[in-house]
């Protein structure tokens, strides 16, 4: 905080003073991939939703409401959703085992899965399977 303060004074007044991002970005919580980062933007340039598997489900409220906010509120003119490789929301949801509380989230993936898994098996995809 004292570093960004050191470099623009009004750093944290000035970003105080509101947001009118163009573009609303829905990705992964993977830890490696951030918006800001990855777009080379600066705060308040991108309004961002993240949840496991950059996921955007009709049932969930939470991605829901955020979409609402972003089109009718900030009125963003762009949406991107992104995924990345080697995602380990993916990787969960296609290998048997019990995903706890997991499991409900990731069910759209699973489906996917279940309804392609032989394509997706296939001995030429399994470096790319989790992509």
């Amino acid at each position: 905080m004292a570093e960004k303060i050191g470099l623009v004074p009004n750093y944290f007044k000035d970003l105080s003073k509101g947001q009118a991002p163009e573009i609303l970005y829905i990705g992964c919580s993977d830890s490696r991939v951030t918006a800001e980062v990855l777009m080379d933007v600066k705060p308040g340039e991108v309004f961002v939703h993240r949840n496991i598997a950059n996921l955007v489900n009709h049932i969930d409220l939470n991605v829901m409401s955020v979409l609402n906010y972003a089109v009718t509120v900030l009125q963003v003119n762009h949406i991107f959703v992104c995924g990345n490789d080697h995602c380990g929301g993916v990787k969960s949801a296609i290998q048997p085992a019990d995903l706890g509380i997991l499991k409900p989230w990731l069910r759209n993936i699973r489906d996917v899965y279940r309804l392609h898994k032989d394509e997706l098996n296939a001995k030429e995809l399994e470096e790319k399977r989790y992509d």
